[in-house]
């Protein structure tokens, strides 16, 4: 009796998906007389559930599943067809178990096999990504995808990639398809659905979205994504201040050296800095930037920025905390610096202990530090200036 490689690999599925059709929901409706059928075949291919739950090598994945002898009994799923159908698949997707079952195969799975499941998926993929079991099952497919075949996937989801990455099942999909990218054609395709501000910018703000954009950013070489950061780089003041949009701001630093790029980003951060700065995300911006480029030549300005609006930062709650890592990173002669500057403005220090602006009468660490030492210096000046009237 031969039993078709199709069966022979994926008889244990084949059998569970048997009992989980739905004919309310799909057009392979099971009749009377199929719903009793059981040969001896049958009863053969179940016995080989044991050996379905182990690996296969790549071979067991027949490129030919049309002509299998299992498509020629009756099957109740797909009668005539092959059981690689889109119609199956769905089945598969509605069920958490069918669907982990099949992963299980991806990994040993022939390229012409992966070419038959993305050949039958094509038009569906946008839909099984968003799916709460097809998205894993897509993301391991990935994995296992060569350059042309994510290069099907991505064809297809290319134009709506924006808006797919912020669903909460979609978005797995697309960072995978990001990470395994390689070359030209699938970069291009990534970026085509970012090529407007809107796109940009509601990815970067959302929970799902921000990790495609940092993908991107991250895993698409700079010459590649040259539009998408003259976009992305009008728009830092107000990603800066978004719980999501400012991880996206921090990475899009660290992974552009483009010297135009990087003159207009810091341009829009040193004239916003009071701004960014007094805002519950965006001073984790400003803190990144100072411990990243404290010895660099754009540290020195970002330096003298905050220096110079020092006694106004400190006088913000969430700024204040900006104030206390530059007092931590500056060396002896630069805390002495800061010292004598702010000494030289009591009248704002005094306006600063006032203001309501603190949440918890929060004072700057730093602050406290320094007035602290200037009241040492001055309690040890007085008494140097006794002891030597003292002595006269």
């Amino acid at each position: 009796m031969s039993i078709s490689s199709e069966r022979y690999f994926l008889g244990g599925l084949i059998n569970e998906i048997d009992k989980d059709i739905n004919p309310d929901k799909f057009d392979n409706v099971v009749s009377k007389d199929e719903t009793d059928y059981k040969t001896s075949q049958e009863q053969n291919f179940s016995s080989n559930n044991s050996v379905f739950s182990n690996a296969f090598p790549a071979t067991y994945f027949s490129p030919s599943l049309k002509t299998s002898s299992f498509l020629n009994q009756k099957n109740p799923i797909n009668s005539g067809q092959n059981f690689v159908s889109k119609n199956n698949f769905l089945i598969i997707f509605n069920n958490q178990k069918l669907t982990k079952e099949f992963q299980k195969k991806l990994p040993d799975a022939s390229n012409e096999f992966i070419d038959n499941i993305i050949n039958e998926l094509l038009g569906s993929f946008r839909i099984i990504i968003k799916n709460k079991n097809g998205n894993y099952f897509c993301s391991d497919l990935i994995k296992k995808c060569n350059k042309e075949q994510r290069i099907k996937i991505l064809k297809e989801l290319s134009a709506t990639i924006s808006q797919d990455c912020i669903d909460e099942y979609g978005t797995h999909v697309i960072q995978k398809l990001v990470e395994y990218a390689s070359g030209e054609e699938e970069y291009d395709l990534i970026l085509f659905s970012f090529n407007d501000y809107n796109s940009i910018i509601l990815s970067s703000m959302n929970k799902n979205g921000s990790y495609v954009i940092q993908k991107i950013i991250v895993q698409i070489p700079e010459k590649f994504r040259m539009k998408f950061n003259l976009i992305f780089v009008n728009f830092v003041l107000p990603l800066s201040k978004d719980v999501y949009g400012v991880g996206t701001v921090k990475k899009f630093i660290a992974y552009t050296q483009n010297e135009s790029i990087r003159k207009q980003f810091l341009n829009s951060i040193f004239y916003n800095i009071v701004n960014i700065s007094s805002n519950q995300f965006g001073n984790y911006l400003i803190q990144y930037l100072l411990e990243k480029w404290w010895k660099t030549t754009e540290g020195i300005y970002l330096k003298k920025l905050i220096f110079s609006k020092f006694l106004i930062l400190a006088s913000n709650y969430y700024s204040s905390f900006i104030c206390d890592l530059f007092y931590k990173l500056c060396n002896d002669e630069e805390k002495k610096s800061l010292s004598t500057f702010i000494n030289s403005n009591n009248k704002t220090l005094d306006n600063i202990y006032k203001n309501n602006d603190f949440k918890n009468n929060r004072i700057p660490l730093c602050l406290n530090k320094i007035i602290t030492s200037n009241n040492n210096n001055k309690k040890e000046d007085n008494e140097n200036k006794n002891n030597k009237n003292n002595e006269e």
